[in-house]
């Protein structure tokens, strides 16, 4: 049984923990849609199993331009020895061959033919000679080698999707070529982004004294959309708890999660963690993790929508999205984060405090021994370590130094490419 909010909230954990601890709340599920199938559909999610409704290819067709055979014809020719066909006509591309291919007899075909019935094997351009209404073939060796056979890449019936896969450019080949025309999708969730900070300006803006760029409206906007959501940007919100609680309540009626940059630490203008737990059961569950950089992270739900609290200094704000909130988000797909990590050899010897789990940011080079890892080091405002980064690499609490030339797991940053 759960006890109450204040009991609840779970303070100073590391990374796992914290996501065991949301693992414990049921979020809501984005809305299914159907889609008729497309090139614009890459990078959307799957909300049912998708599986084969015809052969790849539909029928058995030639791999090379040439002549479709009988294979017993041709076998003898070889070593100088020749083998005379009778051509019995020509297949035109997207025909079905009115007649079966008799012995002694072949047919022409261009690749991606359709062979006709009995022969099985196709005789290449340049191993025979073209006399016309007849073939000389001097080379028959592997005829039947230059045949794709219906089915041979997908079988009706096939499972050739799953519900939680993310659609490639490649993927939505693969069903187009099945015959699948419609899908079940899996409606693209909406994320309010709420930036704090009676500091921040835009790009365009003149900078005042005291005043910084905006950058993480930026930043996590598009991360948010390389992770397959539709971020919604309210306008920047004032240091004031009446300002912070009107838009906080607006972003959450009219969107499916909440990220909120700012406003998640102790001072005295932090009042997220008070607002977000007064809107409603569950609550806070985490309020800081044993992290660097990120440690005053705040997860929620309210009902079932989950409502992320980052830092406001840019680069903590990023890495902890894409550590926590990520994982967090996926989860109205029905989906794991279930990125893979780049292996790698660590270029420069790291001595972090001990105390911590470290997210160190690094970029990725190839070397004489393979894949490298670049530390780029500095404070969660130096933004230009995030910039240059292609990965994070994960250093867990207690550990020691790790030495340069250590292989170490580096999780790739959201690309716009790939929910990867």
């Amino acid at each position: 049984m759960l006890t109450s909010t204040v009991d609840r909230t779970l303070r100073r954990v590391c990374l796992a923990h914290a996501l065991r601890a949301m693992s414990a709340y049921p979020l809501r599920v984005a809305a299914v849609e159907p889609a008729a199938i497309g090139a614009d559909l890459a990078g959307r999610v799957l909300a049912a199993p998708v599986h084969a409704l015809e052969d790849a290819p539909p029928f058995t067709r030639s791999s090379v331009d040439g002549f479709a055979v009988r294979a017993a014809d041709v076998a003898a020719a070889k070593s100088g020895n020749v083998v005379r066909l009778t051509v019995a006509g020509d297949v035109p591309m997207g025909a079905k061959p009115a007649q079966p291919l008799q012995p002694g007899h072949a047919v022409r075909v261009p690749t991606g033919g359709f062979l006709p019935a009995g022969a099985t094997g196709v005789v290449k351009k340049e191993d025979c000679r073209d006399l016309g209404d007849a073939i000389e073939v001097v080379d028959g060796a592997g005829s039947e080698d230059h045949i794709t056979h219906q089915g041979a890449d997908v079988r009706r019936g096939d499972v050739l999707a799953r519900a939680g896969d993310v659609l490639t450019p490649a993927a939505i080949g693969m069903l187009s070529g099945a015959g699948v025309a419609r899908l079940e999708l899996f409606a693209v969730p909406r994320v309010a982004l709420l930036v704090t900070g009676d500091e921040i300006v835009s790009p365009a803006a003149a900078l005042r004294p005291g005043a910084v760029r905006d950058i993480n409206s930026l930043s996590l906007t598009a991360a948010l959309r390389a992770m397959g959501f539709a971020p919604v940007n309210y306008e920047r919100v004032a240091d004031r708890k009446d300002v912070f609680a009107a838009a906080f309540a607006r972003a959450f009626d009219e969107c499916d999660a909440v990220v909120i940059s700012g406003g998640s630490s102790v001072g005295e203008r932090d009042y997220t963690p008070q607002i977000v737990a007064q809107a409603g059961e569950p609550g806070v569950i985490v309020h800081g993790v044993r992290a660097k950089p990120g440690r005053p992270t705040m997860l929620a739900v309210i009902g079932d929508k989950p409502v992320i609290g980052l830092p406001g200094n840019p680069v903590s704000a990023l890495v902890m999205l894409e550590t926590l909130g990520k994982p967090v988000l996926l989860r109205m797909y029905g989906k794991p984060n279930d990125a893979l990590p780049y292996r790698a050899r660590l270029r420069a010897r790291l001595d972090l405090d001990s105390t911590l789990e470290h997210l160190v940011p690094v970029a990725l080079s190839r070397g004489d021994d393979g894949l490298e890892a670049v530390p780029l080091l500095g404070t969660s405002s130096e933004m230009h370590i995030l910039g240059h980064a292609d990965a994070l690499v994960s250093i867990p609490e207690g550990s020691g130094p790790v030495e340069a030339g250590s292989l170490v797991d580096a999780m790739p940053l959201s690309r716009m490419t790939s929910l990867r």
